[in-house]
């Protein structure tokens, strides 16, 4: 009987394995839509600073990826300040926010971020912000971010979580580049 609970079993863990949080396989997703530009909308916005996303062109470009780090510059109609930074460290996988001025100096609260909690997956990371970021500016320890891959559906999604509640998402069409 033991045998046989065993190989019964054996399916499901694998099952359950493949699923769990694989930050390298997170990563790996990035690389087969690398070299292009990407147009996205806002799906849902609760934030005081809505009206920025709300009706604005959006766009991604996935043009600097290495297997260890992808920076996503993201555009806001004529608004090119941000970039993402998603690396793998030593700590983890850290998500990291670079905000500059069009002549290339950093904003004075830039690289806030986290690290990926044990909750992510190969096709999803989230980020609650980390010490570094708490300390530059208290109110973001509400602050818990998600990057999400949906490689079956070429979708890729940016959402901001304030106390768990959902406040930003923005969801960006994979299966079409777009010229910049």
């Amino acid at each position: 009987m033991r045998i046989t609970i065993t190989a019964l079993t054996l399916p499901f863990l694998f099952a359950c394995s493949s699923q769990s949080n694989n930050p390298k396989k997170f990563l790996e997703n990035y690389s087969q839509y690398c070299g292009y530009a990407y147009e996205g909308s806002t799906n849902f916005v609760d934030l005081s600073s809505g009206d920025l996303f709300e009706h604005a062109r959006l766009i991604i470009n996935l043009t600097d990826c290495e297997d260890d780090e992808i920076r996503i510059p993201f555009h806001i109609d004529e608004d090119t300040s941000r970039t993402w930074i998603v690396k793998m460290t030593s700590q983890g996988l850290h998500l990291s926010h670079d905000h500059r001025y069009p002549d290339g100096k950093e904003y004075d609260n830039n690289f806030y971020g986290g690290y990926a909690d044990h909750e992510g997956s190969s096709s999803i990371q989230y980020f609650p912000a980390d010490q570094r970021t708490v300390d530059e500016r208290p109110a973001r320890a509400a602050n818990r971010w998600a990057k999400e891959i949906d490689t079956v559906n070429h979708k890729y999604y940016y959402r901001l979580y304030l106390n768990g509640e959902l406040r930003l998402e923005t969801e960006f069409d994979l299966s079409q580049p777009i010229e910049l």
